[in-house]
């Protein structure tokens, strides 16, 4: 049995949405035909490997911003909504608790992890679990998505998680591998090896 050696299809041009061929990659200075933009070809990183990414930055994130959290908390002498030892029982209370009261007690912890996602993305275009993986973020220029594009695609993985993680999922099942950040910020995680 022989294996496949097709070329990954090319997907819509990042400006126009106009459709790319195959052969613009082999050309020295490609651009889309449709409205001129110079194109940058990348292969983009799939959900797998963004999985793999995401969960580095959370161990990252536990072992630094977690204790900054905690510290805020001992600061201002705020105890937890719920205590006792992550069993069934108290799991049940946290789910429990109105989304407002586990929104305020999370809030410098997400507040920690918002900068580091804005400060990764906008300085090296990478955060260290994306460099782990080899990828790094891009706007649709192939250059780093700058401060603004950065903070924008941070409110939108914030706004995709909320129903259930659905903007997020969808990088599984779309044809550019993007989320919904990606689609608000214009940006794209492509592969930096």
């Amino acid at each position: 049995m022989t294996r496949s050696t097709t070329a990954p299809r090319p997907g819509p041009c990042p400006a126009c949405d106009g459709p790319l061929s195959a052969e613009l990659a082999t050309q020295p200075d490609p651009r889309c035909p449709h409205c001129g933009l110079g194109l940058v070809p990348k292969r983009v990183v799939g959900a797998l490997l963004r999985g793999i990414a995401a969960l580095a930055d959370l161990i990252v994130l536990l072992l630094t911003a977690a204790p900054l959290h905690f510290a805020v908390h001992w600061a201002l002498d705020r105890a937890p909504p719920v205590r006792g030892a992550p069993t069934l029982d108290v799991i049940l209370q946290w789910l429990a608790l109105p989304p407002l009261a586990v929104l305020t007690w999370l809030a410098p912890f997400l507040g920690i992890a918002a900068f580091y996602f804005v400060l990764f993305s906008a300085i090296s275009g990478q955060t260290p679990g994306l460099a782990l993986i080899g990828a790094r973020i891009v706007n649709s220029r192939g250059a780093r998505p700058g401060f603004v594009r950065a903070v924008v695609r941070v409110l939108g993985l914030a706004a995709g998680l909320i129903p259930g993680g659905l903007g997020v999922l969808w990088i599984a099942f779309d044809r550019e591998k993007r989320g919904l950040h990606d689609h608000l910020a214009g940006t794209y995680v492509v592969r930096s090896r």
